[in-house]
């Protein structure tokens, strides 16, 4: 399928690279798919609104970048992405850049799971935990 970005033009996207937020992601409410652009297995890729053009965010594995990083699946969680196997889950968060790259942050706060077999994606708020939405990518020395 072929999508609008404000980024990169029209782009040909697979349709196993589009993912369905049924609940939409907070602060974004004008597009409910998203698709995964950037080499897959990659440190980073873009979740770009199919709907809404302007929209695409940078998205990292956390796993790769913050070796105690943990998200529990909650039976919402389960139920809403149609879990079957945790290993059917992907865990991203949003990669904040500013103009000194080395400042960028990441939303450990509020991660995007992905159901990849469904195709399904909700992004959920850690509310009881000690994560930040602008933790540090680097150290600094």
């Amino acid at each position: 399928m072929e999508i609008r970005t404000r980024h990169w033009g029209v782009v040909e996207v697979e349709e196993d690279r589009v993912v369905d937020f049924p609940e939409g992601i907070p602060g974004f409410p004008e597009g409910r798919r998203f698709a995964l652009l950037g080499e897959p297995g990659g440190l980073f890729l873009w979740l770009q609104s199919v709907d809404c053009p302007e929209v695409a965010l940078p998205v990292a594995d956390p796993f790769t970048l913050f070796e105690n990083y943990e998200v529990p699946l909650d039976p919402t969680d389960v139920e809403l992405l149609s879990v079957t196997s945790p290993q059917e889950v992907a865990v991203l968060v949003v990669v904040t850049v500013r103009s000194d790259p080395l400042q960028a942050t990441a939303n450990l706060a509020a991660p995007i799971l992905v159901n990849t077999t469904r195709r399904l994606g909700r992004q959920k708020v850690l509310a009881d935990s000690s994560y930040s939405v602008r933790h540090p990518l680097f150290t600094t020395p």
